[in-house]
């Protein structure tokens, strides 16, 4: 379709130019939306700016205004579990079994060292195996003390012939090379105790004599208490040797029934005072008693401990 009198090629030429620039714009708009953004660009390129991390702004804190707090509300009332604190271990008392006049018999050591317990065997120092009774129980773990031989009143030394016995009327140079012979013939020991003496334990110097030794060698005495007139014990404490009395025989009766009365007595001591200590001897009757009662040392809250763990010093 021809317009009149309007030449047909100028206004295809105008359109064409107009779509040109429109498409030119539109382009141009697009790269430059690109480049704004960060995106890629075609004309833009040299002098894109690289497109900042939006910044993290945190909103303004309002005004400090002073404001009272509220009374904080009491926590409703929870009832706690109770924590109950365990109660300390009461004290243990302590037992001490003295076997006198070892050294005669080697069946006796091994029923003692079957009892499992601590026990100390005090050992004749003139008897047929007494050095190795004392070997023996010492590499076993008893404690052992010299059973010292002194004279008494009523004359039982004289009915046991016993050798290195210290009699009342001798020198103290004689009893100073007895008591250094006597000590040489029982190894390991800790201490001494009186094989009876009812008469040298009442005399304060004759102890005095027979003691030193002891201070010297740092070991313990313990009074057997053959009699009520001994000053022996006290003596020793005066001297500051660590000492001990014993306080029950479970065997001067020999009756099963009797010395498991009396080791019972001595359990009963222990928990009263906190320690005793019983002397017995190495009887069949004594060792069959001890085997079929040493549990109730347990029931009774006790424990056995060596002699020397009951003697105290005196300074």
């Amino acid at each position: 379709m021809k317009l009149k009198g309007i030449p047909q090629w100028p206004v295809y030429s105008v359109a064409a130019w107009v779509l040109c620039g429109l498409a030119l714009f539109s382009m141009l708009a697009l790269d430059r939306m690109n480049w704004r953004k960060g995106e890629k660009s075609y004309i833009f390129t040299g002098s894109r700016v690289p497109k900042a991390p939006k910044a993290q702004i945190k909103p303004a804190e309002p005004p400090a205004v002073a404001v009272k707090k509220p009374e904080p509300k009491p926590a409703p009332s929870v009832k706690e579990p109770v924590r109950v604190q365990p109660a300390a271990a009461a004290p243990r008392g302590k037992v001490a079994l003295i076997v006198d006049d070892m050294g005669n018999s080697l069946e006796a050591l091994d029923e003692l060292l079957g009892l499992g317990e601590p026990v100390t065997i005090s050992v004749l120092p003139y008897g047929p195996y007494s050095r190795e009774t004392a070997e023996i129980a010492h590499r076993k773990g008893l404690e052992v003390l010299l059973h010292l031989p002194l004279e008494s009143l009523n004359n039982h030394d004289s009915e046991a012939g016993e050798e290195g016995l210290i009699r009342s009327g001798m020198s103290d140079a004689e009893v100073r090379k007895l008591m250094a012979d006597d000590l040489d013939r029982v190894p390991h020991i800790k201490g001494v105790n009186n094989h009876m003496g009812s008469k040298v334990t009442a005399d304060e110097a004759l102890m005095r004599t027979i003691l030193e030794p002891l201070k010297e060698k740092g070991l313990f005495f313990l009074d057997s208490r053959t009699s009520g007139r001994s000053v022996a014990y006290t003596v020793a404490r005066n001297m500051g040797i660590p000492a001990e009395s014993r306080q029950i025989f479970l065997d001067a009766d020999r009756s099963n029934g009797l010395i498991k009365e009396r080791l019972l007595e001595l359990f009963r001591l222990a928990q009263k005072e906190g320690r005793a200590i019983g002397i017995c001897h190495p009887f069949r009757e004594t060792l069959q008693t001890l085997k079929e009662n040493i549990h109730l040392l347990e029931g009774y809250g006790l424990e056995a401990v060596f002699a020397s763990e009951l003697a105290t010093r005196g300074d």
